[in-house]
């Protein structure tokens, strides 16, 4: 009989970080259908959120070569992470002794005869490892048709302590993300005229429980929505819609694994657990001409945190955003790392998440140096299309960039907005330099860069007769 492997033994076979932590939230007994093992093997169906489940099986029974796998996911990944949940399930005792499934027996079988049959003169081909495996022969070497092995790597090299930490870290993170849930559930119950709502008390229990759970983001979340409370008179829209934000992150974070990779690891981010640098600079980056179009900044909790938006300047079609993010302690000012419409030739590599805008600059290939075109600009129509692409991608994103050619336009009552011949947006209440910015443009159409949220537009740069205006 095979030896049932440990947890840590499962998760060191985990081809990143990415797969070893989705396959955490997939080791549920919930997720699986008809699961089952015997002394060499182990099987099941995963429900996933498509018509038909995916059909997973390992085989255990080579002590040498590790086992293989087989899955009908789309990843390319192996071992997948489906694979890697059914055997974590197997090792924390969650598969019972069953008769072998169908496709598991046909494949079980299909690999004995191979082992089995005479060994074949070495081809000059290489070997091709196939996820799905279909039917030819190329693909019987895959993880669908003969059992692709993933390299069985060296216990000794695997930190037991880390990986205890990691799944430290998940169960607690799941503890707090299924309080925030309740939570919200008894705040629609009561009613948003509960008076606990306006007692800031009551958001701070909240927010500090979601940091002991390590889920920062949503406990930053939380306390800029304990800030709307009673902002206005139809405050309880505005709440209302940050509660279901925080909602649809609790449960996605919580059921990650049914998500399409991008909009898992996107959630992920919002919730707090992001990847780290080393990680993000060995993706493969984008490498073009950048201009330095704008930055804003704003305070969470004792934190500055500020955004230097960067722009592809050889855009034709559709323009590429990249958003670098740094960070000062209370008190300590954060540095710009380039002057604000400046160009440079760089390497960006991209952060994981449901749309690609969370960057990291890597390899300079030139110095920066002004650039008097500016970034490329848009329609306001053509703008806030894009805007809500990107929203539809990642619901609860907060800020987007824009930059469009427009005359700031007065509305009355003292609002402002940017207009063009597609449409107009509204410039954010309390915009504090809209004077400079309507005497600059004398009535006349000007390049702006800002940021657009549910509350309007933030102009944070202008380019005016080939000078740039840091507003």
């Amino acid at each position: 009989m095979t030896v049932r492997p440990t947890p840590e033994q499962v998760l060191s076979l985990a081809p990143d970080p990415g797969a070893a932590s989705a396959a955490l939230a997939l080791a549920n007994p919930a997720s699986w259908s008809a699961a089952g093992c015997d002394d060499s093997a182990v099987w099941g169906n995963y429900v996933a959120a498509s018509a038909e489940p995916y059909m997973v099986a390992v085989d255990l029974s080579d002590d040498v070569a590790g086992p293989a796998y087989r899955c009908n996911c789309p990843s390319r990944k192996i071992p997948c992470k489906h694979a890697l949940g059914l055997l974590l399930l197997f090792a924390n005792g969650g598969v019972m002794r069953a008769q072998r499934l169908p496709f598991a027996a046909a494949w079980l079988q299909r690999r004995s005869q191979q082992e089995n049959a005479a060994p074949e003169p070495e081809s000059e081909t290489p070997a091709v490892a196939s996820h799905d495996g279909g039917a030819s022969s190329a693909a019987d070497s895959g993880a669908l048709g003969g059992g692709a092995r993933a390299p069985r790597p060296e216990m000794g090299s695997v930190d037991p302590a880390r990986l205890k930490r990691q799944l430290e870290r998940a169960a607690r993170m799941r503890g707090g993300l299924q309080e925030l849930d309740r939570w919200l559930a008894d705040r629609v119950r009561a009613g948003l005229a509960a008076p606990e709502l306006a007692d800031m008390a009551t958001w701070e229990r909240l927010s500090a429980r979601l940091v002991d759970a390590q889920c920062g983001g949503l406990a930053n979340r939380v306390k800029r929505v304990a800030v709307k409370v009673g902002q206005h008179a139809r405050w309880h829209e505005d709440v209302l819609e940050e509660l279901a934000i925080l909602h649809v992150l609790a449960v996605g974070a919580q059921r990650s694994s049914n998500l399409p990779a991008e909009l898992g690891e996107g959630v992920h981010a919002a919730t707090g657990l992001t990847a780290s640098k080393e990680h993000v600079l060995e993706g493969v980056p984008s490498t073009t001409r950048w201009i330095v179009a704008g930055e804003s900044r704003t305070r969470e909790d004792r934190i500055t945190v500020q955004r230097t938006w960067l722009c592809d300047t050889a855009s034709t079609d559709r323009t590429t955003w990249a958003m670098v993010l740094g960070f000062g302690a209370f008190g300590v000012e954060v540095t710009s790392p380039y002057p604000i419409g400046c160009a440079l030739d760089a390497d960006v590599h991209w952060y994981p998440g449901g749309i690609a805008l969370r960057a990291m600059v890597g390899r300079e290939h030139s110095a920066p140096a002004f650039y008097a075109p500016g970034p490329p600009h848009t329609s306001i129509a053509e703008g806030l299309r894009a805007c809500g692409w990107a929203v539809a991608a990642e619901p609860w994103l907060e800020r987007y960039p824009l930059c469009v050619h427009a005359v700031p336009t007065p509305v009355g009552n003292g609002r402002w907005v940017v207009a063009d011949a597609t449409g107009s947006v509204p410039i954010v209440d309390g915009f504090w330099r809209m004077a400079e910015l309507v005497c600059i443009s004398a009535g006349l159409p000007v390049t702006i860069m800002g940021e657009w949220s549910t509350e309007g537009f933030l102009p944070l740069t202008m380019w005016a007769d080939n000078q740039v205006v840091v507003l």
